[in-house]
């Protein structure tokens, strides 16, 4: 009965490491490149939510360099449920935003989903090796 009581608590202790685990996944710099802007990104974790600055932004047009002031955040909100990153809001300059949700497809590789101009839009983003 002892061995079976020690097993149990050997699972749950690992369960719930392993869950702790995963939610710091997402935290870290990750770049984005694709066909309309370059960025880097950090996403971070207050309270059970996960919220991202801009420490760098170029759409070719628009060039921007973070400096950890209030208005670089400009993700809102991502929860995690059922190994899904939901609820997140990604603003735009102008005050609008849109609604995403992050898959960790491996512990480098982070896709955003999103809706833009009613359409579904997805990102890759790489964790960063340079920060």
């Amino acid at each position: 009965m002892k061995t079976l009581i020690k097993i149990i608590s050997l699972l749950i202790i690992t369960i719930t490491f392993n869950a702790c685990a995963q939610q710091d996944n997402i935290i870290g710099v990750w770049d984005v490149k694709n066909d309309y802007y370059q960025a880097i990104y950090e996403i971070v974790e207050n309270d059970n939510k996960f919220f991202g600055k801009v420490h760098y932004y170029n759409d070719g047009t628009t060039e921007y360099k973070g400096d950890n002031k209030k208005e670089d955040y400009f993700l809102t909100n991502v929860e995690l449920k059922d190994g899904k990153y939901i609820n997140g809001k990604m603003y735009l300059p102008d005050g609008s935003f849109y609604n995403v949700i992050f898959t960790l497809k491996d512990k480098n590789t982070l896709e955003a989903l999103m809706t833009v101009e009613k359409l579904p839009y997805t990102e890759i983003w790489t964790r960063s090796t340079s920060n």
